[in-house]
């Protein structure tokens, strides 16, 4: 049962989290990479539609991104069964020298768009160990008391890291070029290998007596047992399923709208602004509703969503993806929150691996936009596929309704 609020208690002060040793610099760590992550998927996609005019294959380059987090339950096992801390510094140790080779194939002029989607892969991976182990680290560094605090926290930085990421993206390109773009992305993945180097390993018992398979099948067996654990699920899919496929989009329709580089990032970064607000307000809450956060936050995104799609006005486009922002910053902040909450502290990087799986739908989805888009049209498709996620969302909370209880 949630825990009612106390009308004498004070508002969490915003950055309590800061009291926790540590917990800063695996922020910075974080934020960092988030700005890489969110500059790479921009790039991949504005570098495919300069180098096709084919929609599907600029999705494809966006489903390759997402691509592993149909995997996302093994990465829950990983953050179980390893060192969390250890396992994000090898990721990052292998990354960046690998963006450092894309870089030199573009300033070279030997780049080919097949060449985007091995690495839209792998870069994509490093969203799973950032859901499962960094995000499970966090927990470990503050505890349970602080952790709401701490993932408000961290989905700011995450949003941040978005506007950061595309802005900044655009920027590079638009002065000097994209292979530079991929350079400074190997910066930022240095600097956040050297933070995450300052932080120590806690001391947390990792689970490693059974075999992969067997933690596996107990982090699926965790359904049956947590209904609510369905419900916030359910909504995930839904949201990543017809929401967030879009994203690989926004260069195309920055084209209809007719801007240039660092137009194209404004629109990529907008969506990232209200869902910084967003973030932010939640952190100073001591005790928010956090289902309905979750529930209608993905609701006011998709009811945007139409009406950048559609418009024919770069401002107005602009104006709708920030106020979807403010539901996707309730929607990300509350996510990882509910689902690390609903089970018990040993099985907290498989609850987050299964929501992983979950996000896991979204190549699956970004395909799908991408072909019906070849067929009528990029704001034709976002738009439909806004209400259909409307429609499949209201069905869903009819039959599963925890998540609102929460």
């Amino acid at each position: 049962m949630r825990e009612r609020p106390d009308p004498g208690r004070r508002p969490r002060p915003l950055l309590a989290a800061f009291q926790r040793p540590y917990f800063g610099q695996a922020l910075a760590s974080g934020a960092l990479w988030n700005v890489s992550r969110w500059m790479t998927l921009f790039l991949a996609a504005f570098l495919a539609a300069d180098l096709t005019d084919s929609p599907l294959q600029v999705q494809l380059v966006g489903a390759a991104f997402y691509g592993p987090f149909l995997f996302g339950a093994v990465g829950g096992v990983i953050s179980d069964r390893y060192d969390r801390r250890l396992v994000i510094v090898v990721y990052l140790l292998i990354l960046t020298p690998v963006t450092l080779g894309m870089a030199v194939l573009i300033l070279a002029g030997e780049i080919r768009l097949w060449m985007l989607y091995p690495f839209g892969f792998f870069a994509g991976f490093g969203w799973i160990l950032d859901l499962t182990a960094r995000r499970a680290l966090i927990a470990d560094l503050v505890g349970d008391d602080l952790v709401m605090n701490a993932f408000s926290l961290e989905a700011a930085s995450a949003s941040v890291g978005g506007i950061v990421g595309a802005l900044g993206g655009g920027a590079i390109v638009g002065l000097a070029g994209v292979g530079e773009a991929f350079v400074a992305m190997a910066v930022l993945q240095t600097g956040a290998l050297l933070l995450m180097l300052r932080v120590p390993s806690p001391r947390v018992t990792h689970h490693n007596a059974t075999s992969w398979r067997d933690d596996l099948r107990q982090g699926i067996a965790l359904l049956p047992r947590h209904r609510a654990l369905v419900s916030i699920l359910g909504v995930t899919v839904i949201f990543n399923l017809f929401y967030f496929t879009f994203v690989a989009l926004i260069p195309e329709r920055a084209e209809v709208l007719g801007v240039g580089a660092f137009g194209t990032g404004v629109l990529s970064g907008a969506s990232t602004i209200g869902a910084t607000c967003a973030a932010v307000a939640v952190a100073s809450l001591a005790h928010p509703a956090r289902g309905r956060l979750y529930v209608f936050g993905a609701a006011l995104a998709l009811a945007a969503l139409p009406v950048f799609a559609l418009v024919d006005l770069y401002a107005v486009a602009l104006l709708a993806l920030i106020i979807g922002g403010l539901g996707v910053g309730g929607f990300v902040t509350m996510q990882v929150t509910l689902v690390a909450t609903a089970v018990e502290d040993e099985a907290r990087g498989r609850a987050l691996g299964l929501l992983s799986t979950a996000i896991g739908v979204l190549p699956i989805g970004t395909i799908v936009l991408g072909l019906v888009a070849e067929g009528i049209g990029q704001g034709p498709a976002i738009a439909g596929s806004a209400v259909a996620g409307m429609l499949a969302l209201i069905l869903w909370l009819s039959r599963w309704p925890e998540a609102l209880r929460l």
